[in-house]
């Protein structure tokens, strides 16, 4: 085929708007290597391998992290950026955006150099692959025929070097990821209780867990700036005070409503609280890009929840309510429900709406949703209680709280539990997922994939390929 022509025949018919061709589908031939690999250069002409595509990334920032790249001799890690002509990089800002200063790759469905190399808001060159003078494709034709919804996690490409080996030592170094992975934040809140107190370690990290992975640093900013010992006396006074001063530090309570909204008695009964008893307090600079985050999740509604929570245990306090829970002896599932009750039910303004000035909500609908009170234990209850039983020398609390860990169960899968499953199980995925092989999966990326997408020399290959019986005993 020949591709010059072919491809230029492609852009003609995009320019004229004839056929619309996705970014996505280039996106699914780079990450399925749909190309001839073979004499691959840069728009310079030094010899590039493809090692590893890197990461999908379906957040912001680039199209691709962790890729492996080899430059002549040099292998580079670092982010690919994909883009259907050369004026993708300056049109899209990223010259000026420091979140793609660590792209190594820019990658261009051209077969000219660009006119004017991409750059990086340092300064620094980026190499340019012109993918047209490889794709061995139609890929109009390919746009019709790729299943793009099977990207990035039912491909070839999604499965690691892990598929090949023995289930068993897969499924025992899973679990031993995840009882490393609860040690390390039990011994990190531990960190923490030994500096700040037991109790506002925890109500930082139940916090930050509230705020999820978007706002979790802001809501930690706001527990270290309203202590728990604060927040518990507003919650003794009114426990719509606690809110109010949530919402007031976040910047999340405005002076007034838009003169052409309704009325919402919520809202004023918050500004009042507002005026009476915490006039001098201040907003926090802190933004709050709302881009990809649903309406559900908005941090007004999460720092709602978190303040009736707050509320609900501020008689006895967050740490001895908790406590009351693990000493009891009761199965896992009961104690797993205590805590869940320790939760509110959906009630009140933020059950049916997500801002102050939005529709109702169809269906009245919790701040901390199943889904967030279930991590939180996961993530907050359990580590503060290991650390505690730690602290302690309690055997028994300890042993409680590993019979809930592999008991619980599992959340909504996020992107790197979906990334890791076909990587770890290629098409033998397990049916039952629980919490605790979920928070193995994760430190096993974080700890092995992330930084070697590839698995290529991946130490922890040779200590998986042979049962124990066979390292035990070598031919």
């Amino acid at each position: 085929m020949d591709v010059a022509k072919s491809y230029g025949g492609l852009l003609d018919t995009v320019r004229e708007g004839k056929q619309a061709l996705p970014e996505q589908v280039v996106q699914c031939v780079w990450y399925d290597q749909l190309l001839s690999t073979e004499g691959l250069t840069t728009d310079e002409g030094t010899p590039l391998r493809i090692v590893s595509p890197g990461w999908w990334n379906h957040g912001e920032g680039p199209d691709f992290k962790g890729a492996q790249i080899q430059f002549g001799d040099t292998v580079r890690t670092g982010d690919v950026e994909i883009h259907l002509d050369h004026s993708g990089w300056r049109q899209h800002g990223h010259d000026t955006d420091p979140r793609y200063d660590n792209v190594v790759l820019e990658v261009v469905l051209s077969v000219t150099p660009p006119a004017t190399p991409p750059r990086t808001s340092a300064g620094r060159r980026v190499a340019c692959l012109l993918l047209a003078k490889y794709v061995v494709s139609d890929l109009l034709q390919l746009t019709d025929s790729l299943p793009v919804e099977d990207y990035p996690y039912h491909t070839d490409m999604s499965r690691g070097h892990c598929t090949q080996l023995p289930r068993v030592n897969v499924d025992r170094f899973i679990l031993q990821a995840a009882d490393w992975r609860l040690l390390q934040k039990a011994r990190a809140l531990r960190e923490r209780m030994e500096r700040a107190g037991v109790e506002q370690a925890v109500y930082e990290a139940f916090l930050s867990a509230c705020g999820y992975s978007r706002f979790k640093h802001h809501f930690r900013l706001i527990a270290r700036h309203l202590p728990y010992e604060r927040a518990v006396q507003l919650a003794h006074q009114d426990p719509f005070l606690l809110e109010t001063a949530l919402l007031q530090i976040a910047g999340l309570l405005p002076l007034s409503l838009p003169a052409d909204s309704l009325e919402v008695p919520h809202f004023n009964r918050l500004a009042t609280l507002r005026t009476t008893h915490l006039n001098g307090l201040k907003c926090l600079p802190i933004a709050w890009p709302r881009t990809g985050v649903r309406p559900t999740n908005y941090p007004e509604r999460r720092l709602a929840g978190a303040a009736r929570f707050l509320a609900r245990t501020a008689r006895a306090g967050l740490c001895a309510t908790l406590d009351d829970v693990w000493r009891e002896e009761m199965s896992a599932v009961a104690r797993r429900r205590q805590l869940e009750a320790l939760f509110p039910s959906p009630m009140g303004f933020w059950a049916e709406h997500c801002t102050w000035t939005g529709k109702r909500l169809a269906t009245a609908n919790s701040p901390l949703g199943a889904g967030r009170v279930r991590s939180i234990i996961g993530n907050v209850f359990l580590p503060a209680a290991l650390a505690v039983a730690r602290i302690r020398r309690d055997s028994q609390m300890e042993e409680r709280v590993h019979a809930l860990y592999s008991s619980l169960p599992r959340e909504a899968h996020n992107h790197i539990i979906k990334i890791m499953l076909p990587r770890m199980f290629g098409e033998r995925i397990p049916k039952m997922i629980a919490f605790r092989n979920q928070q193995g999966l994760l430190q096993i990326y974080q700890d092995w994939c992330e930084p070697n997408p590839s698995c290529r020399n991946c130490p922890a290959i040779p200590h998986l390929k042979y049962s124990d019986e066979e390292v035990s005993n070598p031919d």
